[in-house]
């Protein structure tokens, strides 16, 4: 489904059954996303189109600069986000991530778990098997429900600023954030319309980079089901073109804890 232009999505069990046939519904290989950017900024109309359809809603970032896009609630650069991060800016693109401090911190999700608790990749034992140091930094029973933005370390510092102090340590510099509450709440109210704006967003106004899990019994599979389908066909209805979505790892590497590991270095800054 390379195609310029489309209209549906088809059926979402169907989709859902088959990987392949979920990642071509969904993804677009990079050569072709960078390309099709670039054809579609070059489109007065196109542009003005989906322009109106976000109510001239674009973040500036995205106006000024051909942008990488990562949406993660807080980012943070384990080994994930930083592949992104060299993956964009290998291809020409600014990397931006897009963050959202007032969603809820829940130790049931991995990710946001990761945020809490860091994993610190060491070096292979002497039978080859990873040395992985799993350091608390949050007091889990006290921040659960509670909002991102609220939580504090265990020494007192507000952990979206700790997670911001990595990428110094790292030296990571040519980067951009913004935190999505006021975009999000000018353009919709449910989840499904955020992602509905968000997908039209990147029909020419960046490339997004995400893995979408179809894992069956799995909260984030039925998120995708329920959720990210219907906004993707929403999108691609009122527009008439797929989205630009590239697979940000190898597809059966998704759900492998290597990507929430970092670097023993960030270890400096654990009080």
């Amino acid at each position: 489904m390379l195609d310029n232009k489309i209209n549906s999505i088809g059926d979402y069990d169907e989709i859902m059954s088959d990987r392949n046939i979920f990642n071509q519904v969904v993804y677009t290989p990079l050569s072709d996303a960078l390309r099709l950017l670039e054809e579609r900024q070059k489109d007065p109309d196109l542009v003005s189109k989906i322009e109106k359809l976000l109510k001239g809603g674009v973040p500036r970032i995205l106006r000024d600069k051909k942008c990488g896009i990562m949406a993660r609630q807080l980012a943070t650069p384990n080994n994930e986000n930083r592949m992104f991060i060299s993956l964009a800016s290998d291809n020409n693109l600014h990397p931006v991530f897009v963050e959202y401090f007032e969603d809820k911190f829940t130790s049931n999700n991995k990710y946001k778990h990761s945020l809490g608790q860091i994993h610190v990749q060491n070096k292979f034992d002497k039978n080859g098997n990873d040395c992985v140091e799993k350091i608390n930094i949050i007091d889990f029973h006290k921040y659960d429900g509670k909002k991102l933005g609220e939580v504090n370390t265990l020494w007192g510092e507000s952990l979206v600023n700790f997670h911001k102090k990595l990428f110094n340590l790292h030296n990571i510099n040519e980067i951009s954030f913004f935190n999505e509450i006021d975009w999000y709440e000018k353009n919709g109210e449910t989840v499904e319309e955020f992602y509905i704006n968000f997908f039209i967003l990147v029909t020419c106004f960046g490339i997004l980079f995400e893995n979408f899990l179809i894992l069956k019994d799995n909260d984030e599979g039925d998120f995708t089901k329920m959720v990210v389908l219907p906004a993707l066909d929403k999108a691609i209805k009122l527009t008439g073109l797929k989205p630009l979505i590239v697979p940000i790892e190898a597809l059966d590497l998704e759900i492998d804890d290597f990507w929430y590991h970092h670097l023993p270095i960030i270890k400096n800054l654990i009080k």
